[in-house]
């Protein structure tokens, strides 16, 4: 009995040295992605409902990006729903997971730099839903790699919805073979 009550107290103390506490190495969230996020992410500025509609009617070329997951297998993304997201969007699936691939990583990089004319000082804005850390990773990632204009809109599409904003469905930029290269 003795034995078997200090072999269950070492698991239990060992435990989270294996679950870890839900983040890489590198600061990034890894799955489960729907759960609360925090106010901030660093290198980004996060908006509210009513700062992201001030900022889409104030300043232009603002590019939004929907982050939202979707299955993609055998060259093709596996949608078999309308994806909803906010008006002029630009859905970039896939590209907040942790770790992120590499041919994840080449699609959001290609994307970004043609939304933006290859300009890092261009105002992004990253979102998918509520509760969603797959925007606050992929707003870290950019805000990493130099870009200056990073802001993260937390309450995503369910925010927008909430507030009686309009949405449209829209499909994943694609992700092509010279896109890859």
């Amino acid at each position: 009995m003795g034995r078997l009550l200090l072999t269950l107290l070492v698991a239990i103390v060992a435990l989270p040295a294996f679950s870890g506490d839900g983040f890489d190495a590198e600061g990034y969230r890894l799955p489960p992605y729907r759960s609360p996020t925090p106010e901030a992410v660093e290198g980004a500025v996060t908006l509210n409902t009513e700062a992201l509609k001030t900022m889409l009617s104030t300043e232009p070329g603002v590019v939004l990006i929907d982050v939202y997951n979707v299955g993609y297998a055998n060259g093709g993304f596996l949608q078999d729903t309308p994806h909803w997201t906010l008006p002029g969007a630009i859905w970039l699936p896939n590209t907040g997971s942790t770790p992120l691939e590499n041919r994840w990583r080449d699609y959001l990089r290609r994307h970004l730099k043609r939304l933006t004319e290859d300009d890092k000082d261009r105002a992004l804005v990253f979102f998918c839903r509520a509760d969603c850390w797959l925007s606050w990773n992929v707003a870290k990632r950019i805000a990493a790699d130099g870009y200056t204009a990073v802001y993260w809109y937390r309450n995503g599409v369910d925010g927008w919805r909430e507030a009686d904003g309009k949405v449209e469905a829209v499909r994943p930029e694609p992700f092509i073979a010279e896109m890859a290269q």
